[in-house]
C-alpha cells in the first residue's frame, strides 16, 4: 500500500499543468548542462588533478578551490591554492559538460592582481580554447564565453601577480547561463 502511495504521489507531481509528464521535457542539452548547475564541485566528481604539483597554503584545512564550502568558518583563515610562475591548476570534471561561463574567487586580502590565462579543454581531453587572458584583481570574476563541450579547465599563471610570482584561487565555479 506504502509504495502505491509513493508512486501515486510522484505521478502527481511528475504531471505538469498540460496533463504531460515533466520528464518528457528533460532533454540531453539539460543534461550536458548539469541543469544549469555548478559542475566544478566535489560532490560531482570534479577533481583537482593538479593537487600534487599545487600548494595548499594553510594545512588542516580544506584548501581546494572546488570544496562544497563557499565560506570559511575557519575563524578567520582563508585556505586557498597557490601556483609558482608558469604553474598550472587543472581541475577535470567527471564527464564533459556544456558550459558558458566560469567563476573564480582570487585571493582578495591584499591588493594584489593576477596576470592568468584560463583554458577550456575539450572532449578529447586535448584541444584547449582560451576562454580568459589578462589581469585578474581580487575578488570574483566572472567570465562569459560562447557554449563549448568542456572536460577539464586549467588555470595558468603567466606572470605572477603584482606582489610576488604566485597565483592564488579560492573558489572557482562553472556552469551554463542564461
Amino acid at each position: 500500500m506504502r509504495i502505491f502511495l509513493i508512486f501515486f504521489i510522484l505521478c502527481i507531481f511528475a504531471l505538469d499543468v498540460n496533463g504531460t509528464f515533466c520528464l518528457d521535457n528533460i532533454t540531453s542539452k539539460a543534461i550536458l548542462r548539469r541543469n544549469y548547475k555548478n559542475v566544478i564541485q566535489l560532490y560531482n566528481g570534479a577533481m583537482q588533478i593538479t593537487a600534487r604539483t599545487n600548494m595548499f597554503i594553510v594545512p588542516i584545512i580544506d584548501n581546494s578551490p572546488i570544496r562544497d564550502l563557499i565560506y570559511f568558518p575557519y575563524n578567520g583563515v582563508v585556505g586557498h591554492v597557490a601556483v609558482p610562475l608558469h604553474g598550472t591548476i587543472i581541475i577535470e570534471f567527471l564527464q564533459s559538460y556544456l558550459i558558458n561561463k566560469i567563476r573564480f574567487w582570487m585571493y582578495d586580502y591584499d591588493s594584489r592582481i593576477t596576470h592568468m590565462q584560463v583554458f577550456a579543454i575539450g572532449d578529447d581531453r586535448m584541444t584547449e580554447t582560451l576562454i580568459y587572458e589578462g589581469s585578474a584583481p581580487p575578488g570574483v570574476m566572472a567570465v562569459k564565453f560562447s557554449q563549448l563541450s568542456v572536460s577539464k579547465l586549467r588555470f595558468y599563471n603567466k606572470d605572477g601577480n603584482t606582489l610576488y610570482e604566485h597565483m592564488s584561487l579560492l573558489k572557482i565555479q562553472a556552469y551554463y547561463a542564461f
